[in-house]
């Protein structure tokens, strides 16, 4: 669906400039005299075919697991491979936490160094996690670090972490929708088609 909404967003441009039928130079004034509603249209499809395909390949092809580790335990995830470092303890402006330090590996190349914290905040007696995210081009890693727990007389952490592939383009998709949004209404010919449709009504 998504890579069809972008194709099909393309192929209408190469009709409006009759690519590959017409000169190189007649089909670049074509490009240049498009007005921009035209152009807004292309991009709200690109925008929403991005959308569509981030969708669909972080909702198919994520990975996600959950273990208890100790220092130095390690959690697989796929072909990818979290080490827990260390955990310590932060003082916030309002709130205690415990950072954990660790970190992620795709093979035997490190390729970041999540900082997840589980936060107690002693005013509202409230617990929370802020995860932590290491972007790989459009792809994400969501570190979870969880409650403390006991195992065999030592302490361990519960970590989940999750792989969403292309996630990236779920935020990208709806930034071209809206630039096609604000490309189409700087169209002068939308606004005077806009007024000139009150002006009949009133």
């Amino acid at each position: 669906m998504g890579a069809w909404l972008i194709l099909g967003a393309l192929v209408e441009l190469g009709e409006r400039t009759r690519a590959f039928r017409a000169s190189a130079a007649e089909s670049w004034r074509r490009l240049t005299g498009l007005p921009r509603g035209a152009w807004g249209m292309t991009l709200a499809h690109l925008g929403l075919g991005v959308f569509v395909l981030g969708a669909c390949f972080e909702t198919g092809w994520k990975l996600e697991a959950a273990e208890t580790l100790p220092v130095g335990g390690r959690l697989s995830l796929g072909e990818y491979s979290l080490v827990l470092d260390d955990i310590r303890g932060v003082e916030g402006p309002n709130y205690e936490a415990e950072r954990g330090q660790l970190r992620a590996f795709k093979g035997e190349r490190q390729i970041c160094a999540p900082r997840p914290e589980r936060r107690f905040y002693p005013a509202g007696g409230q617990t929370t996690s802020e995860v932590a995210i290491c972007t790989r081009g459009i792809d994400h890693l969501y570190v979870v670090l969880g409650e403390r727990r006991e195992a065999a007389g030592q302490p361990v952490w519960l970590v989940r972490a999750y792989w969403n592939p292309w996630a990236l383009l779920i935020f990208v998709g709806p930034g071209i929708m809206a630039l096609g949004g604000v490309v189409s209404l700087s169209d002068r010919r939308l606004r005077l088609a806009a007024g000139r449709k009150r002006e009949a009504v009133a």
